[in-house]
């Protein structure tokens, strides 16, 4: 899909995203500690029936289980030199799982390696990473390519630009947290001006995701949507992570989340959906909503 198309089509209707993956690989059996990127060769089946539960409730988008799949968090994770193995094989099991019903976006996250003065990354073998996982990903034959939970805009940058440099549509979003005086990543890139910079490089969308409840979002979208000339996108968790014996919890409602997904519209996104603790029940949810609403 070229950006062109992807104006169009956001032009026409609001899209509905996938929700969280890496949650519900955890939920299908993903021992703690796992790269989830390293299911797509051992346990295929399983990746498969999380993609095709998000195509079935609903989702317009569904994301490839490749967070992880840059070169410098697979060779962590004991895969070295497999990020086009590991990247193909994802975009397989997400276009077999969607059947034409969804599009199917390449999803590319942060390298796990900070830059200076936090780390001593280097900028220049960042980019050269991202260069290799999203073209890696358009030759596998993803519709799209889709940039997130990036908590510095230097790193954003790289990747978007990576990604423009396929010629696919590129949708990059950022995770922020609201403080006292404004709201920031917690490498302190403030919302607007950094989501600017990435529709600057030539992303078509640019968004939010993770680590805030939905009506937190839901008034970082209120913040944002006025002060860009761009679509925006939205995935906020559902609720705040929580510590218990089983290991970690989310207690959103889906209902209430749809309502604020709805809300999350009303205020200029144009792209919705969830991330860590969300659930095809989520998606479907919102769904259900956006049509009640008139919004799909």
């Amino acid at each position: 899909m070229k950006p062109e198309e992807l104006r169009r089509l956001l032009t026409d209707r609001v899209l509905l995203l996938d929700g969280g993956l890496g949650s519900m690989l955890i939920a299908a059996g993903l021992e703690a500690g796992r790269a989830p990127d390293s299911w797509n060769l051992e346990q295929p089946e399983r990746v498969e029936a999380v993609h095709r539960a998000y195509a079935d409730a609903g989702a317009d988008i569904v994301h490839t289980n490749t967070f992880g799949a840059n070169p410098a968090r697979l060779a962590g994770a004991g895969l070295a030199g497999r990020c086009a193995e590991v990247n193909a094989a994802a975009a397989a099991i997400a276009r077999r799982a969607v059947a034409g019903r969804a599009l199917v976006a390449g999803d590319v996250g942060p390298s796990g390696h900070a830059l200076p003065p936090v780390g001593n990354a280097s900028l220049d073998e960042l980019r050269e990473g991202f260069r290799l996982q999203v073209h890696a990903l358009a030759e596998a034959g993803v519709d799209l390519l889709s940039v997130e939970t990036m908590s510095d805009v230097r790193e954003a940058l790289a990747a978007v630009e990576a990604g423009v440099e396929t010629g696919l549509a590129v949708i990059g979003s950022m995770t922020f947290e609201a403080r006292r005086r404004g709201t920031f990543t917690v490498m302190g890139d403030p919302l607007v001006a950094s989501l600017r910079r990435l529709a600057e490089a030539g992303a078509v969308a640019v968004g939010l995701n993770c680590s805030v409840t939905a009506e937190a979002m839901t008034a970082m979208v209120r913040e944002a949507a006025p002060a860009l000339g761009v679509p925006l996108a939205a995935q906020p968790n559902a609720g705040l992570p929580e510590m218990t014996p089983e290991g970690v919890a989310y207690r959103a409602d889906p209902e209430a989340f749809a309502r604020h997904a709805v809300a999350m519209v009303g205020a200029g996104a144009r792209l919705v959906g969830g991330c860590c603790g969300t659930t095809p029940a989520f998606i479907g949810r919102i769904a259900t909503e956006l049509a009640t609403a008139g919004l799909r």
